[in-house]
């Protein structure tokens, strides 16, 4: 029986969720649009049948919100328009804070009675897109998924009798669109050109096109090299010429290069929202410069709450997702500046850009002041085997995920979660700490964090949504006993 079975027969709506939210998100939201298709028509008769019981959920409970939030992603995934539009205003009069990408898909889920509506709504969705681009760090994937569904939903209403128009607004547009670089013009482009003569076959050759995409950009390949090592080359003579190093004179070194060569604005581009795989130098030196700061002010007030209970001990860190291995660099400052007596044994560095990793290796090896072990694991969160999270030794791990967790670049399921906790047999510290961008965003940290109250001996030890200075910040800091 699947999860959506066990959820038509709950007889307890409220429980079943909280007993097992980890497989409904499994279920809901680390399924592709493919994966989750076969389930459209059995999705759409439980919404239906359950509606009252759903929105007679206490939304005021965080857990209960980020489930009917599952159902409304689910929705759009699934062009049950109908069902995300009675879903999401439900969950939007709550105060649930769903983020401004949905909020412009649910300008053409629900509000649109004629074909002039999508011209009056396509300023608005286009502005609320890229604000969720801008201020919310959204992936280009996503944000051109919900512009290509606003066309499919135009298509599939008005496709029948209304072709002249639709290629009208097709042409008009392509244009206005070269003004939003956080779309995929290739992919938009693709699909405006398959032919609407029949406009049923043209909507389902259209979902075929950006299933491929969707599929593709889930695929990462490694060229894995079981012997990287870090950079040798002008940069690496730099660093290693500094007297006294720490991580904001390796940041200036950075900064003077970008200025250096006129800090052009498509760099900033190329990072998208600091999410970008980085396969080329130059935006390595273009992230210092835009989120070092930003890494160094949230996380040196998270070791603030923790740093007492890792003094005169031996540790481990497993830094998550580490890019150019800032949040363990920081904590090595941290260490030094603040004179405490907390000797790294071992470093695990996880991050899918060989470019970022060796980089991280090098800052680490200027950094440090004495013999470490370093392993780098040049893969993706999703790729990681059992054997690559074992670290041989019986002492304290601190796990470092700084900007990662809420990221749905990986899918954060059970499989994960299992394959963590059952590497680490130990008292483990973990540093969660991302932007507070929006509920459902916020609903993986804890999400993770559930995991481990749940089911080892875990105390919480920083819960903080607050913002630091113009840094936006949703954080949770606890220790467990594997």
């Amino acid at each position: 029986m699947n999860i959506l079975e066990k959820l038509k027969y709950s007889s307890n709506l409220k429980n079943f969720i909280n007993d097992n939210f980890q497989e409904i998100y499994d279920f809901f939201h680390n399924q592709t649009q493919i994966e989750l298709y076969p389930y459209k028509k059995e999705i759409k008769q439980y919404l239906r049948q359950s509606r009252r019981e759903i929105i007679s959920l206490d939304c005021s409970s965080k857990i209960n919100g980020d489930f009917i939030a599952l159902l409304i992603e689910s929705c759009e995934k699934l062009h049950l328009f109908m069902e995300f539009g009675l879903f999401y205003d439900y969950l939007s009069k709550c105060g649930y804070k769903l983020g401004d990408r949905l909020k412009a898909s649910s300008y053409y889920c629900s509000g649109i009675k004629k074909f002039d509506d999508y011209n009056r709504q396509h300023s608005l969705i286009l502005d609320l897109l890229q604000n969720a681009y801008r201020k919310e760090e959204e992936s280009k994937e996503k944000l051109t998924t919900t512009y290509i569904n606003f066309y499919l939903h135009m298509l599939h209403n008005f496709g029948e009798y209304n072709k002249p128009k639709i290629i009208y607004f097709k042409k008009n547009i392509l244009s206005e669109l070269e003004n939003y670089i956080f779309l995929d013009k290739e992919l938009i482009n693709t699909i405006f050109y398959v032919d609407i003569s029949d406009y049923k076959k043209a909507y389902n050759n259209s979902l075929k096109i950006l299933n491929s995409y969707l599929y593709k950009n889930r695929l990462i390949f490694f060229k894995i090299n079981n012997f990287l090592q870090s950079e040798t080359n002008q940069y690496s003579q730099q660093l290693y010429q500094i007297k006294n190093p720490n991580f904001d004179k390796i940041r200036k070194i950075s900064i003077d290069y970008i200025i250096s060569i006129g800090n052009p604005n498509y760099l900033h581009y190329q990072l998208n929202n600091g999410m970008t795989i980085i396969e080329e130098e130059n935006l390595l030196y273009k992230y210092l410069l835009d989120y070092g700061k930003m890494h160094k002010a949230k996380l040196y007030s998270s070791f603030d709450t923790v740093i007492d209970q890792l003094n005169n001990k031996t540790i481990n860190i497993i830094d998550w997702g580490c890019g150019q291995a800032l949040a363990t660099s920081l904590l090595m400052d941290y260490i030094k500046e603040y004179e405490l007596n907390i000797d790294i044994s071992n470093i695990t560095l996880i991050e899918p850009s060989s470019l970022a990793l060796s980089r991280g290796m090098l800052h680490i090896d200027v950094l440090k002041e004495k013999f470490i072990t370093i392993k780098a694991i040049n893969k993706d969160i999703d790729s990681l085997e059992l054997n690559d999270l074992i670290i041989d030794n019986s002492n304290v791990t601190l796990h470092l995920f700084s900007n990662i967790l809420d990221v749905e670049f990986f899918r954060l399921d059970r499989e994960f979660l299992e394959k963590l906790s059952s590497s680490q047999k130990r008292l483990n510290y973990f540093i969660c700490v991302s932007p507070n961008i929006n509920d459902k965003r916020n609903a993986r940290l804890d999400m993770f964090y559930r995991y481990f109250n749940n089911n080892f001996k875990t105390d919480l030890i920083s819960n903080r949504d607050s913002s630091l200075g113009s840094y936006t910040r949703y954080e949770r800091i606890f220790k467990t006993l594997i």
